[in-house]
């Protein structure tokens, strides 16, 4: 018997063809990219973490308020900060805004923590005097500028004062006397201010505690 020669039905049926995995041919099929999720649990974004700012209100004013206002520049209170001034003028667009920013703050340190009352408003006008002559006088040339120029009154003064005219109310005052008892008092204090800074001679030295007692007597009613 002649041996049975092969034929094509005796082939061997070729493997299945794999499902298509969505990848370049010739690169084995692996587990899908799990991308880092981008929020957290709640589905909130998560916090970046990096550098803090470097400017914020805060570090610009204390910078500007630890200056002597003759010598006060955008170019030196950023320098003062180590920044670039282009990094400060995206706070503030000039020397004038700078100073609002001081004034603002002396506006919030020389303002008693209580209210006046008709009990203690000469204690608390006297309190407001000294406060105003410790702030001022911590920065030179300021007082001056307040007395000849007084652009940055409402930044910080506004507040400090509806304060002091709300206490010669409650001397007895009527509220227009009332303002003009604040005007006479603030003039007045910063001018002292303003003369003991300039050195000007006196003989006997000058008395602060004699001012604000002639200033409280001469604002109030009789």
């Amino acid at each position: 018997m002649l041996p049975r020669m092969p034929h094509d039905d005796d082939a061997p049926e070729p493997p299945p063809a794999a499902e298509p995995t969505g990848k370049p041919a010739g690169k084995p099929a692996g587990k899908p990219a799990v991308k880092r999720a981008a929020t957290t649990a709640r589905g909130l974004r998560a916090p970046r973490v990096g550098r803090p700012p470097t400017l914020d209100r805060e570090r610009i004013t204390a910078a500007v308020m630890a200056q002597d206002l003759a010598t006060l520049t955008m170019q030196s209170v950023a320098g003062s900060l180590g920044v670039a001034p282009s990094a400060l003028y995206r706070w503030v667009r000039n020397r004038d805004e700078l100073l609002d920013l001081a004034s603002a703050e002396m506006g919030r340190r020389i303002v008693p923590e209580r209210e006046p009352t008709a009990a203690d408003w000469r204690e608390w006008l006297t309190d407001l005097a000294y406060a105003i002559r410790r702030e001022f006088t911590a920065f030179p040339g300021f007082a001056a500028r307040m007395l000849s120029v007084g652009i940055h009154r409402e930044a910080g003064h506004g507040p400090v004062e509806r304060a002091a005219t709300r206490a010669f109310e409650l001397a007895g005052n009527p509220h227009d006397r009332a303002r003009q008892c604040w005007y006479a008092f603030a003039a007045a204090v910063m001018g002292w201010i303003a003369a003991e800074q300039s050195g000007f001679p006196a003989d006997p030295p000058m008395d602060f505690a004699a001012l604000v007692d002639i200033l409280l007597r001469g604002t109030t009613p009789t």
